[in-house]
């Protein structure tokens, strides 16, 4: 509690001293409390914002040379922050990323080799439960994809019943306004009809769409859910992007009231599908087809609310002790010839830069006010210790990391202590939905990079730095490299996979 000042000026000598003494018990106070919502000296606790798209690829960004896309507000960050010229998401597909987001782990250690039903276990240390050991409260808006939200109700319609249980507010989360999976990215409850048949996620509009008024036959399967564990059946309208920001935003401003440190995780629907856009912003693409106009119009939406959130916090106090990073779950989509990984080899679902390297950035004002490029290797398994590290936490019992903390490398460039591994099931088996007992493994480092082939039994060995397309195999030619990564990768497997994981 704080204790309030005190005004001697009419006092007499005790009371004089007895007000000094008080005075400086507060300051002890005050220098022991933790950091809040409304500190923005830079000295307190930062409030943590981890935003994220979803399929948006290395080169579906402005900043990274896509000449049609129109991202002005991702753009101005990338050049007034800290820019991540190699940020890789913690694996080529959803669930796994998110996953590395919140445990700081490999998803192969808690058993999530893929997007769909793998839950997060109860076992897993998540960021959300660290930081409220500090006093933050904490918040997830937008897409969980990592289990179920209720015991009895089959959101996703698997035949067999229910994702596992595993909600927001059971992993940390004070609050939440989260689906379980997908929803389309304008009218979310909308079901746009026949368009969607038995491929509803490959879907993008390729016609206007007509938003009708609900009925029984056009609502979409999928619902936000809160942490009442309820959920939200009210007709929600509108861009899907602005209706997520619409709440973090309000969670901020609470939070800034109650003069509580805050961690904001805001995952956005955008860029997958189902993908529609809105007339207002399908009209700046209005040359292109309509399915072009939906996807880069969805693009352009949560760009904006990128920009608002970005605005928000300058205009409120908050901007500069507030962590804000932002980065994409995995590359592009591979249906969607438009999506674009820009120079790098591979989409989504594979091993290549394509499908792990995305758009990363970083903007701290109070710590880092000037804009730079970091070429070292970051990951989002590196948001889990980083934070923790900034928070001044230690947990016990905590299982063994794959991220690191990146301070050093944020503070004076310094390298990374270890190289980024990578698991996921061979896409031939996968694309064929058969049981995945044969993975592809790749091991990144400083400069060069190791991956195994579809045969799983061969490797191939690229210098990132000359060779961002990954055109050229150097296990010939480097055998010296290529055997000591190989050495390194299969000791890291074995890490994984073994009863210490």
């Amino acid at each position: 509690m704080k204790i309030k000042e005190i005004n001697n000026r009419s006092r007499n000598l005790l009371l004089t001293g007895m007000a000094i003494l008080i005075g400086l018990l507060n300051s002890c106070t005050q220098s022991e409390k933790p950091g809040s919502a409304g500190d923005n000296s830079g000295d307190g606790l930062p409030n943590i914002i981890l935003v994220m798209a979803d399929d948006l690829g290395y080169g579906d960004v402005g900043y990274n040379g896509n000449t049609i896309v129109k991202t002005p507000n991702l753009d101005a960050m990338a050049s007034e922050a800290i820019r991540f010229d190699r940020f890789y998401s913690g694996a080529p597909v959803c669930s796994p990323t998110r996953g590395s987001c919140l445990t700081g782990r490999h998803p192969y250690r808690y058993d999530i080799p893929w997007a769909g039903r793998h839950p997060l276990p109860s076992s897993e240390i998540t960021i959300a439960e660290a930081l409220k050991t500090k006093g933050y409260s904490t918040g997830h808006f937008g897409k969980w994809h990592l289990g179920g939200l209720s015991k009895t109700i089959n959101q996703q319609e698997f035949p067999d019943g229910p994702s596992p249980y595993s909600p927001p507010w059971e992993n940390g989360f004070d609050e939440a306004f989260s689906t379980e999976g997908m929803v389309p990215t304008y009218n979310p409850y909308y079901h746009v009809g026949s368009a969607y048949g038995n491929e509803d996620f490959r879907f993008v509009q390729t016609e206007p769409v007509d938003l009708g008024q609900r009925t029984d036959g056009n609502v979409w399967r999928e619902r936000y859910w809160t942490e009442s564990g309820q959920p939200v059946d009210e007709w929600l309208e509108g861009d899907d992007s602005k209706i997520i920001m619409d709440i973090s935003i309000d969670y901020m401003e609470r939070m800034k009231e109650k003069d509580s440190p805050f961690l904001a995780v805001i995952w956005f629907h955008s860029v997958h599908s189902p993908i529609v856009a809105g007339e207002e912003h399908r009209s700046m693409y209005s040359e292109l087809s309509m399915e072009k106009q939906h996807w880069f119009g969805c693009t352009t939406a949560m760009d904006e609310q990128v920009g608002r959130l970005r605005s928000y916090l300058k205009e409120s106090g908050l901007a500069e002790n507030t962590i804000l990073w932002f980065c994409s779950d995995n590359g592009p989509s591979y249906i969607h010839e438009h999506n674009s990984a820009g120079p790098l080899r591979g989409k989504k679902a594979d091993l290549w830069e394509g499908g792990i390297r995305v758009p990363g950035i970083l903007e701290w004002p109070a710590k880092f006010p000037e804009a730079r490029v970091i070429e070292t290797p970051v990951s989002t398994s590196d948001f889990y210790p980083t934070l923790l590290a900034i928070a001044d936490i230690e947990m016990d019992q905590q299982p063994q990391l794959d991220g690191e903390n990146i301070l050093p490398i944020l503070e004076s460039n310094a390298d990374r202590k270890g190289p980024i591994g990578f698991i996921y099931p061979l896409p031939s088996r996968l694309q064929k939905h058969e049981t995945i007992e044969e993975e592809q493994f790749t091991l990144i480092g400083e400069r060069y990079k190791l991956i195994s082939m579809d045969d799983g039994n061969s490797y191939q060995l690229y210098d990132l730095v000359s060779d961002i397309a990954e055109t050229t195999d150097l296990s010939g030619t480097h055998p010296e490299i290529f055997a000591e990564m190989q050495n390194e990768l299969l000791t890291w497997i074995k890490s994984c996979k073994g009863e210490n994981q």
